[in-house]
């Protein structure tokens, strides 16, 4: 009786671990990407040599980006996850974000890759591809 208790015991918090994992958590560098500016031009990432790493635990995700040798934004909140979409809500940031702002993402999950897109009005305003670098 006490083997198939902890059998079960086992087979349980197995479970309960895996349940506080998703499928972001992890560190991730900026691939590529594109967001509209404030003059509503389309600007992309390359032409601005920006990098950014971030980081997404079970419940709160960070991100630094720099823009070649200087710093360009960093952000940190909490996030959450539905079939179709990647929600964070910031804290903390380094450019003027609304408090109680949620960035709405699309996303794709491509094997270590991980497409999003952010949408106003219709109208497509970022878009990012992701590469894990470490779980």
């Amino acid at each position: 009786m006490n083997k198939v208790f902890s059998i079960i015991l086992v087979v349980l918090l197995s479970f309960s671990a895996n349940a506080d994992e998703n499928l972001f958590s992890g560190t991730w560098t900026l691939v590529s990407g594109e967001y509209i500016n404030y003059e509503g031009k389309l600007v992309s990432y390359e032409s601005l040599n920006l990098r950014s790493i971030k980081v997404i635990t079970n419940t709160h995700f960070s991100f630094v980006t720099m823009s070649g040798d200087k710093f360009w934004s960093s952000g940190t909140g909490t996030f959450e996850v539905t079939d179709s979409e990647y929600i964070e809500s910031p804290i903390y940031t380094s450019f003027n974000s609304p408090e109680g702002k949620k960035y709405v993402f699309k996303y794709k999950k491509e094997g270590d890759k991980w497409v999003s897109s952010r949408w106003e009005n219709d109208k497509r305003v970022e878009y990012e591809v992701w590469q894990r670098i470490s779980d």
